[in-house]
């Protein structure tokens, strides 16, 4: 005899509605794990734990929200051919520098035409 079987109140899911997380042609892979965050303590060291933009000092550990107060930031981009090499990176405090930085960086986007103006999801590293 079989067993009764309940039916899903849930909508199907379709691949159109779900965003893609594509790489752009060209765009640096992002680095991630033990490697990346040993670099990024090398490059806090070199700029001797400051902003720099603003030149405040980098303080450990998270927001409320999750975030890290300081980002490790590409001063050329990787979706614009820049490395992961250490003369690129930057240590930026989060608020107000790293924030200011990616809305320029959405606006130039913006008026490039480029597909979209929001960042792409990984490209603050933290």
């Amino acid at each position: 005899m079989p067993l009764p079987t309940l039916k899903s109140k849930l909508p199907m899911l379709r691949t159109s509605a779900v965003r893609m997380l594509e790489a752009k042609a060209g765009a640096t892979p992002m680095e991630r794990g033990s490697a990346w965050m040993a670099k990024r303590q090398r490059v806090a060291e070199r700029f001797g734990w400051r902003c720099a933009a603003c030149g405040l000092a980098l303080m450990p550990g998270r927001m409320s929200d999750g975030r890290s107060f300081w980002q490790c930031d590409h001063i050329v981009s990787r979706e614009q051919g820049g490395s992961n090499d250490e003369s690129n990176l930057q240590p930026l405090c989060t608020t107000p520098c790293h924030e200011a930085k990616t809305a320029q960086e959405a606006a130039a986007r913006l008026a490039r035409g480029s597909y979209d103006s929001k960042p792409n999801p990984g490209t603050a590293h933290e």
